[in-house]
């Protein structure tokens, strides 16, 4: 069995590009406080490259000029993935990718078909950069009319845009857009980047092929409506939950932006225009489910991904009524893929329970902030209850460097995919020729 599979040659790069990034954080013209400590550089550049926007450090005050740009440019090559930016190269230079290239960007968008991959990964840097620009110029715009200078506002509009379309959810204001909340510009130019880049690369492939006249595929499908449907009922039951709470005193066109900010957020964008640790139980709650369905494979976002979160309620529901089959839109869904779908939830909560658990026996803090902050760190979404000591860190600040490497690993797990660890830790087995005689054991 050979060693460089696709699987650890995603595992290896990210790790190396989180040392470089590392490396580049602690060193002295990084950081306004002189050097930053090694956990905390470490922290920050995978919260970064996994695209979570967790941090241990207030990055507005924090990082200087040469920090925040490294920082940027991690962000930008962990949405797009490291992957993603050598292969352009390779396209803009009129070279062929490699085999093995191919086949590890493929597992990276999880892009099951190997054609036309070159062409492909050139549209992804194209439409990133084409969004981006767009999302730049309009946010640049709307700082500016919040009596920023034009440079202020295009470097604000420049971060923040890159940000939301990788879905990092950091910012350069200490407390995220909560000053900006009577901004529906913002909010909705913010809330549109985030979304984009987390429907993935593939949606947008078939939407592309859509509008020249083909068909939209089954996955396009099952992303559009579970998006458009997580984000509809999550809006509807924010607003229920906190009309007469937090969004109490607000104009009724404010608490409907507001609830349908702070609903899509959660699924991996890590912005937030409201404090999280004002809100009722059963809000978050609704935001920790939120933060674990998470974005859509291929995408900048992190979580079990929408589509699995699709195919678990269907494959459930028909097995209730005892059909063999899971039929969706008059398409047969692959046994194999449900099955997928099930071992990712297995493995999903697995990360969780174990990580809070260390988490509550080594940090004495209370525990729902806790499980938040580690569904959070699992679902790369950056949301947090926030430090209780510091403004402008996530709670992973008030962590030893035992809760700070278990939210670092979390994070990675979370971006780089549990099933992607599983087979680059175990490899791939050949298929088993053998079989054994059937018996049942009793559950439920």
């Amino acid at each position: 069995m050979r060693f460089w599979t696709p699987q650890r040659t995603l595992l290896i790069g990210y790790i190396g590009v989180i040392l470089v990034g590392t490396l580049l954080l602690s060193l002295p013209i990084a950081s306004t406080n002189g050097r930053m400590p090694l956990i905390d550089s470490l922290f920050t550049a995978t919260s970064a490259i996994c695209v979570t926007g967790l941090t241990v450090c207030n990055v507005a005050h924090d990082l200087t000029l040469f920090g925040k740009m490294v920082l940027l440019f991690l962000i930008q090559i962990g949405g797009l993935g490291y992957m993603t930016m050598a292969s352009f190269l390779f396209a803009i230079l009129g070279k062929k990718l490699p085999l093995a290239q191919t086949e590890a960007i493929s597992e990276a968008l999880s892009r099951r078909y190997w054609g036309g991959m070159s062409r492909f990964v050139s549209r992804i840097v194209y439409f990133t950069l084409i969004s981006e620009f767009t999302g730049t110029l309009v946010l640049t715009y709307a700082f500016k009319i919040h009596g920023y200078n034009l440079m202020t506002a295009l470097g604000y509009g420049l971060f923040h845009a890159v940000s939301a379309f990788c879905n990092a959810g950091f910012s350069l204001f200490t407390d995220s857009f909560i000053s900006f909340s009577n901004d529906p510009l913002i909010l909705i130019t913010i809330s549109s980047l985030f979304i984009i880049g987390g429907m993935g690369f593939i949606f947008w492939e078939g939407v592309v092929q859509f509008w020249r006249g083909g068909k939209l595929h089954l996955h396009g499908k099952v992303v559009l409506f579970t998006t458009l449907l997580l984000i509809c009922g999550g809006t509807g039951l924010f607003y229920l939950f906190e009309r007469n709470h937090i969004l109490l005193g607000k104009a009724e066109w404010q608490k409907w932006i507001l609830a349908y900010f702070q609903t899509t957020t959660p699924r991996t964008a890590g912005f937030t225009a409201l404090p999280i640790n004002m809100l009722r139980n059963c809000t978050v709650f609704l935001v920790i489910l939120l933060m674990f369905i998470g974005a859509s494979p291929g995408g900048t976002g992190g979580g079990i991904k929408t589509t699995t979160f699709f195919l678990l309620i269907v494959a459930t529901w028909r097995f209730l009524r005892g059909e063999r089959h899971v039929v969706v839109m008059r398409k047969t869904i692959a046994r194999d893929t449900f099955e997928r779908a099930f071992y990712l939830l297995v493995l999903a909560m697995s990360v969780i329970i174990v990580g809070t658990l260390v988490l509550s026996v080594t940090q004495p803090l209370p525990f729902l902030p806790t499980l938040f902050e580690e569904f959070s760190a699992f679902g790369t979404v950056g949301l947090s209850y926030g430090s209780f000591s510091r403004a402008g860190c996530s709670l992973s600040y008030e962590f030893d460097i035992i809760g700070k490497l278990v939210i670092i690993l979390t994070m990675f797990i979370g971006r780089a995919g549990l099933l992607t660890i599983g087979y680059a830790l175990l490899g791939k087995r050949p298929p088993v020729t053998i079989s054994y005689p059937v018996e049942r054991v009793e559950v439920g």
